[in-house]
């Protein structure tokens, strides 16, 4: 089964998937190392990271020929951010900072064809082989960025309006903390943990799957929280990560 189609219907039946982030290396190679150590997904950081959908495209298309799905938070909820993403061949966005029902109806407009958005037609890596408009629509993945108090208020009603176009729900830890008024304390603080928790009932009661950028060692806490979408970890990290292991293991022969 491709990869695109089993994230699909792991998302819809709340399993666990694991994802990365490429936020600094543009290296064809690192597509085939991410798929191959089992990956379900990797996120394009367009938002933070130094990634622009028109750089990304080269490793967007290896990400498609490695068969590794490929999400991009956009650094806005715009036509021309989410669009063009679309367009390089990203299987999905993320919408950061979401707040709003108006930003929900943009971002569906931004990524679906007519009749159920307003996107237009164009792009290097717009449709997958065999693909028409309404198999583009269906198979193209929304997930919005909760990171506000005002955006766990308004979930429950996303869900209940939109919730056949959103494929899961993914918090955004410290941007929640400092609009909470908790500063970068993100899962340290009770008034953030809390907000979260929100947010996970609100996804358990609309069965949709909810997920969290999270540490390795916040892993199995946030699972048994009722978790499934786990995001972590990045290019640049785990490279340092890497290095560190292998300096410490030498580390009395120096």
């Amino acid at each position: 089964m491709p990869a695109l189609e089993l994230l699909k219907e792991k998302l819809q039946r709340r399993e666990i998937v694991f994802g990365s982030t490429f936020s600094a290396i543009n290296n064809l190679y690192i597509p085939k190392i991410f798929k191959g150590v089992g990956v379900d997904y990797m996120l394009f950081d367009c938002e933070h990271g130094n990634f622009m959908p028109e750089l990304a495209v080269d490793m967007l298309q290896m990400c498609r020929a490695c068969d590794l799905p490929t999400i991009i938070r956009v650094q806005d909820c715009e036509y021309h951010c989410i669009s063009k993403c679309m367009d390089m061949g990203a299987d999905g966005v993320l919408i950061p900072r979401t707040e709003t029902e108006e930003q929900v109806k943009l971002a569906i407009a931004s990524m679906r064809f007519y009749p159920r958005g307003r996107k237009g037609a164009g792009g290097i890596g717009l449709l997958r082989p065999g693909e028409d408009c309404d198999a583009f629509n269906n198979n193209r993945l929304l997930f919005l960025q909760i990171e506000s108090p005002l955006g766990v208020q308004n979930l429950d009603g996303f869900l209940t309006k939109y919730g056949d176009e959103i494929a899961g729900i993914i918090i955004g830890p410290c941007d929640m903390g400092i609009m909470s008024g908790e500063g970068l304390a993100a899962t340290s603080s009770p008034k953030v943990v809390e907000q979260i928790r929100q947010v996970i009932a609100t996804c358990r009661r609309h069965e949709k799957s909810i997920g969290m950028y999270l540490s390795p060692g916040e892993l199995r806490r946030w699972i048994g929280e009722g978790m499934n979408i786990l995001w972590c970890g990045s290019d640049q990290g785990f490279m340092a990560a890497g290095c560190k292991n292998t300096l410490n293991s030498i580390a009395d022969l120096r």
